[in-house]
């Protein structure tokens, strides 16, 4: 169990390191989100609408870790949904709650525009709904941090045989 407690703990760590460069990558865009969309390049909002979309894949790539570990199955259509919904739930005696209901909320509307961003031509992209997505991105990084920081704390206390 412990390897596997370990092997679960670094994919995570991984995750948000990549997602730490993202938050690199997208710190030179920050002003761009205060324009109207007739004063953005397309390249302008492909760049940022590429981010977010990264942002969201690496939280769903941690979330998956988890479900796997904990053998948490997830099928159908609906998978992303159901995905993210499940990291709100403690499962008491097995799995501690990974996110909170704040984050959820914040986290949802990324869902909702990947699928968006994945499934649409570049200027089909609405520069409004797009921005206030990408104006949650450093206060969705923070409470991803604080969450699953908390998180990998409680599998401490798992790996101890203690109550989460």
């Amino acid at each position: 169990m412990k390897a596997d407690i370990e092997l679960l703990r670094a994919d995570i760590r991984s995750e948000l390191e990549k997602i730490a460069k993202l938050n690199e990558e997208f710190t030179p865009f920050k002003g761009t989100l205060d324009l109207g969309s007739g004063d953005v390049s397309n390249a302008e909002k492909i760049m940022i609408g590429y981010i977010m979309h990264n942002f969201y894949n690496g939280c769903e790539n941690i979330f998956r870790s988890i479900a796997r570990f904990f053998e948490n199955e997830l099928d159908g259509t609906a998978w992303h949904r159901d995905l993210l919904k499940r990291m709100t739930l403690e499962i008491r005696g097995f799995r501690p709650r990974v996110i909170t209901d704040d984050l959820y909320a914040f986290l949802d509307d990324f869902r909702g525009f990947q699928h968006k961003f994945r499934h649409s031509y570049s200027f089909e992209l609405d520069w409004e709904r797009e921005k206030v997505v990408a104006a949650k991105f450093s206060s969705s990084l923070e409470m991803l941090r604080r969450d699953v920081g908390k998180f990998l704390e409680n599998l401490d206390m798992i790996e101890e045989g203690g109550d989460t």
